[in-house]
């Protein structure tokens, strides 16, 4: 009845009531007493101008409703009763008796514990009518208080730190339902945490506390240029070195390609800018996982213990989980020109560089992987003058579960993640599309943007007397499919049988001791019977398959 009057407010006569009742009836049977006490609080008076809630809470105490401790929450249920009479800022002490009441009233209805009840009570009335809002930062916030409970004094861009929320809130908007994001900003130089965005869905109830720069996700190929820094650190290759994108199978695993193609031999460059995998997991075999894991860690990305024994080989391709603050981190790592920093949080915390990378290492990756190699999306039209210098690089994980964008321009390195909390996957989110427009912007600031462009003619390093080798020319051809003994139904009187291959340059197929179709070879249209598949590379070595093509019943 209290709300119909509020919605509607008559005079106070006997036929006002008899309407507010039929009215409270209709209401009763049409919505939920949770969704009654909601809108009853979104119009609550509290006193001249104020209301609602959130209105109150934001005048009284300068945050939002949601981030009320259990006392001011009591407070401000308890002034719609009488705001004037209970006005605390005229009447504290008559403010503080309703607070209690209903802090006693909540005990007795067993919400509260008696210790909670005796705290809560305990608690002073401090109004901040008025004061900026202290939460401009929460996830930087907690982040800061679980570190040091008794308090301290961080480093906060307040300004760079509304930038970054406003770009996220609105990129937040393009991604699939229930999508978020998380942002991290680390100034390099100074080795500083400079802002931070746990969250844009901050009063979501069920994942509106959780950090997601903080979160253990898989970071798909953000983690290549690791492998090729290790490669490079030791003179085994370098930008126009060349490298293998043919099939490959290691103990039963056949990685592919993100859009299941082989290119063949392609240049370092080549295969770092397109985020190729066959690439990147011949480099870590050759390498060692252990070298490749030690690079990693040894930059700034924080590992899991066992995360090596999990992902294998598949590590690289972001088969394990990472933090987007410690991944934007070892970008610094690189933007410093190879010497690691701990992001410091609070203003009294020093760091002291250690070199884990040469400036040349460095240097080739920022030349690789810079803007002015590839333009960033939604930069495409922009003239050249236009677009930021800053050095990228992307990833996906497995299931389109998680979109990654982080990357440095020598003055801030920042990461971008975006996804679901809860895990789930969607088909949009991949990192070029769901992470990479963000990033380009947040580097397209005016306060992010660095006004010195690298140097990015830096020499190449020296070929190693020993490159990486060519381990596709020293194996023998394998028939990856039509694998040995396989049976196929035939349909219509025809199986389709394709062939896949690992093998290095021009291959022969043979069809029981024949040329194979030459219209697609790789492709076959076999009617019912035994075949033997045959194949032969350049240098006359040879895989046999037997197959058998299975009649209808």
């Amino acid at each position: 009845m209290q709300l119909c009057r509020m919605l509607d407010d008559k005079p106070r006569t006997l036929r006002s009531k008899i309407i507010e009742s039929l009215q409270a009836v209709r209401i009763e049977r049409a919505m939920t007493k949770d969704e009654i006490l909601s809108a009853y609080l979104n119009i609550a008076p509290y006193g001249g101008n104020l209301r609602g809630v959130e209105a109150a809470s934001r005048f009284w105490f300068s945050k939002p409703a949601a981030d009320l401790a259990l006392h001011e929450a009591a407070l401000l249920a308890g002034l719609p009763q009488s705001p004037v009479r209970l006005n605390p800022a005229r009447h504290p002490d008559r403010a503080v008796a309703r607070r209690n009441l209903v802090l006693r009233r909540m005990h007795e209805e067993g919400m509260i514990s008696a210790a909670v009840l005796d705290e809560a009570r305990s608690m002073p009335l401090e109004l901040r009518i008025g004061r900026r809002n202290a939460l401009a930062a929460p996830s930087m916030a907690w982040l800061a208080l679980a570190r040091r409970p008794d308090g301290g004094t961080i480093h906060l861009d307040r300004e760079l730190q509304a930038q970054c929320q406003r770009l996220a809130d609105h990129a937040a908007a393009q991604l699939p339902a229930d999508s978020d994001l998380a942002v991290v900003v680390i100034d390099i130089q100074r080795g500083q945490l400079a802002a931070m965005v746990g969250t844009v869905r901050p009063f979501d109830p069920r994942t509106g506390q959780v950090n997601s720069a903080l979160g253990w996700r898989s970071p798909g190929s953000a983690l290549k240029p690791f492998a090729y820094a290790l490669a490079f650190e030791h003179r085994r290759l370098n930008a126009d070195s060349t490298v293998d994108d043919r099939p490959m199978t290691l103990a039963g695993w056949r990685p592919e390609n993100f859009d299941r193609s082989f290119s063949g031999k392609v240049t370092i460059a080549e295969a770092l800018q397109r985020s190729l995998n066959l690439p990147a997991v011949r480099i870590t075999e050759q390498m060692g996982l252990a070298g490749v894991v030690g690079m990693m860690e040894a930059c700034g990305v924080q590992l899991l213990d066992d995360a090596a024994r999990r992902g294998g080989l598949a590590t690289v391709l972001g088969a394990v989980e990472v933090r987007l603050l410690d991944l934007t981190n070892a970008y610094a790592t690189i933007g410093r020109g190879g010497l690691r920093r701990a992001p410091a949080l609070f203003t009294d915390e020093s760091d002291a560089p250690v070199r884990v990378l040469s400036e040349i290492t460095c240097a080739e990756l920022d030349d690789i992987l810079g803007s002015h190699r590839v333009r960033p999306a939604g930069m495409h039209d922009l003239v050249e003058s236009d677009v930021p210098w800053f050095m990228w690089k992307t990833g996906t994980s497995s299931g389109r579960r998680d979109a990654w964008a982080v990357g440095h321009n020598q003055r801030y390195a920042i990461g971008v993640w975006a996804g679901r909390v809860r895990g789930s996957g969607d088909g949009s989110l991949i990192g070029r599309h769901a992470a990479e427009p963000l990033l380009a912007r947040l580097f397209d600031l005016p306060e992010v943007r660095n006004g010195t462009p690298p140097r990015l003619d830096a020499p190449r390093p020296v070929l190693h007397p020993l490159p990486l080798a060519d381990d596709d020319a020293q194996r023998p051809p394998r028939i990856l499919s039509p694998a040995h003994g396989t049976r196929y139904p035939a349909i219509n009187g025809r199986a389709i049988v394709h062939g896949q291959a690992e093998a290095a340059g021009p291959v022969l197929w043979l069809i029981n001791g024949q040329p194979a179709s030459r219209r697609n070879p790789m492709r076959q249209e076999l009617p019912p019977g035994r075949y033997e598949v045959r194949l032969v590379d350049a240098a006359g070595r040879a895989a046999t398959s037997i197959i058998h093509i299975m009649p209808p019943p």
